[in-house]
């Protein structure tokens, strides 16, 4: 699933504002991966699936803690 500008820009927007943190995009050639400088808590992983849980994505984050990719939710509601 891509994000466009507006919603990359929002939640990385948020997530400056509650977390202190910046959110890092990499996209190339239809793709998009994000990530953090250092690990991020399970709150602020949380905090990601639900900003995109309206918008139809789930975050699936890297072992690491510092990097996720945004999946179209396979749920239906």
């Amino acid at each position: 699933m891509i994000l466009n500008l507006d919603e990359i820009i929002n939640l990385k927007n948020q997530l400056a504002e509650t977390f202190g943190i910046t959110l890092h995009l990499h996209d190339a050639c239809g793709s998009q991966s994000f990530s953090f400088d250092m690990p991020v808590s399970e709150e602020i992983q949380n905090f990601i699936s639900d900003y995109l849980k309206p918008l139809g994505g789930t975050a699936q984050f890297s072992q690491s803690g510092t990097r996720f990719i945004v999946q179209k939710s396979t749920l239906d509601n």
